[in-house]
């Protein structure tokens, strides 16, 4: 029911709770031979409530592998408001290549076969079934199941069913679901879980995947993450192999060049900017690279061909490394039992420097990691060994933004926005900015003084260049405003928004709700700091700056640090991000009020005023 490929970053959005449509009856049945290939036949039947629900089905995409997967669709029907079935016409199902093969012929056997429902509408149920036939295991003897319930959608009636050969090892993990005790019938055993849900849960700000804490139905023959990385990499390793066209381009690259870790940063700045990125879509058939030659050849390939290639490279120059399976972009857990699904990503690890490295992000400098990478759980494939990435704390994940407001008596400003925005967010930075021409420029200006609530005009100052992967970068933004405050009667101004920047003032935004009903991704630990300088003309009498102030639980510490000297006041606000239950684990929903209330006092601190103006004169 949910699987992912390789080399898809997972989602961090918040589960949306949809009662658009219901699963009114759901079965996923798995029949495992001997050798570990395996049926999987499934039946769907939904019923769609709306017009989202419509549009979220008016087609159904199912992803398969031609080289290692055979997909049957059995049956494909409406069942309209009047009782009168439609049966989805042959033309309406068909195969097409997958975006990783329309980019690249050596991904040619990915396959999409789609099922487009005709006269579908409110009140309508869509119903499908399939069968997949696996007739080559992802690795030799290894079999798993990963069926995960979103709990913000409603099952009437889902039933999963399990047969396999009773010798074979079967490590099952079940949550939130009911299952009967296993039956053993010859030399087959059998297992059936039902699963029903009646009231989805409502939207929720943040939650994590639903197979981290929902209803869950795992089972995996290997025994344990260790295994299943050694297995990733009997492939792996000779798809790595040194021949003499790896051996030629890596000299080419590291000529002139001294010292180990000076020739492996040159080889992955090569990989980074030469061998470009596609995507793989599918689990099954996803995870066996292809060849360093052929990748050398073809100038293109996905993660894995990105590890084997850099690897390759590497080791023509004696430097050794190692792929590493990793699950970007999702929690810090481990799943319960061995599930190539955990993985979505792989990287390259070099024990020579203990370097991650990603190749796949043209932006990321020698040691630089994309946020997504930082703090997840990592398997290496060459000796098993478990591990976690860097963590994505203050060190990486860090900005610092100093903004100047020169203001004249008429209340216009002059100004200059400075940002030193930290790894993280100078990789993002760099894919920004790469593309940025004469147009853009002028388009991003506008922007920036526009989100800022400013008229007049700004210039963009890009400091560095974005593919230059051996100097820093980042940018600046200077600007003249007309109009921005009203010296002529007396007032109180909060601070500025920051022309050019986000603030830490709109981050209690996103913690609006009262509540998080499920648990959540908190591992990160980032420092954010904002100072404002605002220089007022000598005839504009200040009367008051605002007190300092500080909040700290154990979500995070936030300040506000006030300083007059003579017409010049200065503010810093600090916001630090602490991860309640420790790096490697998900937060609670009773800790989402601790960060609501770091979030309600770095609102409040903001909402501090400068008093000018002659109060007295004015009675």
């Amino acid at each position: 029911m949910l699987l992912s490929g390789l080399c898809v970053p997972m989602s961090l959005q918040a589960q949306e709770a949809t009662n658009n449509a219901s699963h009114v009856r759901y079965r996923a049945d798995y029949v495992v031979a001997a050798d570990a290939t395996y049926t999987e036949t499934d039946f769907n039947d939904i019923l769609v409530k709306t017009k989202a629900g419509v549009d979220g089905y008016s087609q159904v995409r199912l992803d398969y592998s031609s080289k290692h997967e055979t997909l049957d669709v059995l049956e494909a029907y409406t069942m309209g408001p009047d009782g009168q079935r439609r049966d989805v016409p042959k033309d309406k199902i068909y195969s097409q290549e997958s975006y990783s093969s329309a980019s690249g012929p050596m991904y040619a056997d990915y396959k999409v076969k789609i099922i487009v429902f005709p006269d579908l509408a409110p009140g309508s149920h869509l119903v499908y079934s399939f069968r997949k036939h696996v007739l080559h295991p992802t690795f030799g003897g290894y079999f798993r199941i990963l069926e995960a319930f979103n709990p913000f959608e409603q099952f009437d009636d889902a039933e999963v069913t399990l047969q396999a050969p009773s010798d074979m090892p079967m490590h099952l993990f079940v949550r939130d679901v009911q299952g009967d005790k296993p039956v053993t019938a010859g030399d087959r055993t059998s297992w059936r879980w039902r699963y029903r849900r009646s009231e989805p849960l409502k939207s929720q700000t943040f939650s994590a995947e639903a197979w981290e804490y929902g209803p869950v139905v795992m089972a995996s023959t290997y025994s344990d993450f260790s295994q299943l990385g050694r297995a990733y990499d009997v492939k792996a390793k000779a798809a790595a192999a040194v021949t003499p066209a790896i051996r030629a381009q890596a000299d080419a690259i590291t000529k002139g060049i001294d010292g180990r870790r000076a020739q492996a940063q040159a080889i992955y700045e090569w990989v980074a900017k030469n061998i470009r990125y596609v995507a793989i879509y599918l689990g099954n058939g996803g995870y066996e690279p292809n060849s360093a030659d052929s990748i050398l050849a073809n100038r293109y390939g996905d993660c894995k061909d990105h590890t084997v290639i850099l690897e390759a490279l590497l080791a023509a120059r004696g430097i050794a490394s190692s792929p590493v399976l990793i699950g970007a972009g999702g929690g810090p857990e481990w799943s319960q039992v061995a599930l190539v699904e955990r993985f979505n990503h792989a990287i390259n690890y070099v024990p020579e420097f203990d370097l991650y490295l990603d190749s796949t992000s043209p932006f990321a400098r020698f040691g630089q990691l994309p946020g997504g990478d930082l703090g997840k759980p990592v398997v290496h494939t060459r000796d098993g060994r478990l591990a976690w990435t860097p963590a994505n704390d203050a060190k990486r994940n860090y900005s610092h933004v100093t903004t100047a407001f020169r203001y004249d008596a008429d209340g216009n400003a002059k100004g200059q926005t400075g940002i030193d925005i930290g790894p993280v967010g100078e990789i993002g930075l760099r894919g920004a900015f790469a593309q940025v021409n004469g147009q853009i420029r002028s388009m991003v200006e506008q922007s920036f003084l526009g989100q800022a609530g400013l008229i007049g005009r700004g210039k963009l100052e890009l400091h560095g260049d974005a593919t230059d992967l051996r100097q820093p970068y980042g940018y600046g933004f200077g600007f003249e405003a007309n109009d921005v405050v009203d010296f002529s009667v007396p007032g109180g101004m909060t601070l500025p928004l920051p022309p050019g920047s986000g603030s830490l003032r709109n981050k209690y935004q996103r913690y609006a709700n009262p509540t998080n009903e499920v648990p959540f991704h908190c591992s990160d630990e980032s420092r954010e700091q904002e100072t404002y300088v605002l220089e007022f003309p000598a005839s504009v009498k200040l009367d008051a700056i605002p007190k300092d102030t500080e909040f700290s639980n154990a979500a995070g510490q936030y300040s506000a640090r006030w300083q007059r000297d003579g017409q010049k006041v200065t503010a810093v606000h600090v916001l630090q991000l602490k991860s309640v239950r420790g790096p490697h684990a998900l937060c609670q929903p009773q800790d989402y009020g601790l960060y609501r209330a770091l979030m309600q006092a770095v609102r409040r601190g903001f909402r501090a005023q400068v008093v000018y103006g002659d109060l007295v004169a004015q009675h």
